[in-house]
């Protein structure tokens, strides 16, 4: 059975909060951008305010780029992830041993 991992050892690696917060940036940005073709729906029975019309606008414009440079520092960030998980599980190793 697994052990059980310490709070210590989850936060020892310092990408993981990294990649946390890219990938919740990820979520957000895609659940606005979907959100901004509701926004500009001219049908809609109640008008945006001018406001989230912008907002809107901005979004549609700017969603993908910002969906694709949030995706592109996500890489590099997992790789990080692994990388020092590796070698935190080498030095683990090496302490049990002697």
């Amino acid at each position: 059975m697994a052990s059980r991992a310490r709070k210590s050892d989850v936060l020892a690696n310092p990408f993981h909060l990294v990649l946390l917060a890219l990938a919740v940036a990820f979520v957000l940005t895609a659940l606005a951008y979907l959100a901004s073709g509701f926004a500009l729906d001219e049908s809609r029975p109640v008008a945006p305010s001018e406001a989230s019309r912008r907002a809107a606008r901005w979004i549609d414009r700017n969603g993908p780029r910002l969906l694709a440079a949030e995706l592109i520092l996500m890489l590099p960030a997992a790789a990080l992830l692994i990388a020092f998980d590796r070698r935190l599980d080498r030095a683990k190793r090496r302490r049990r041993r002697g």
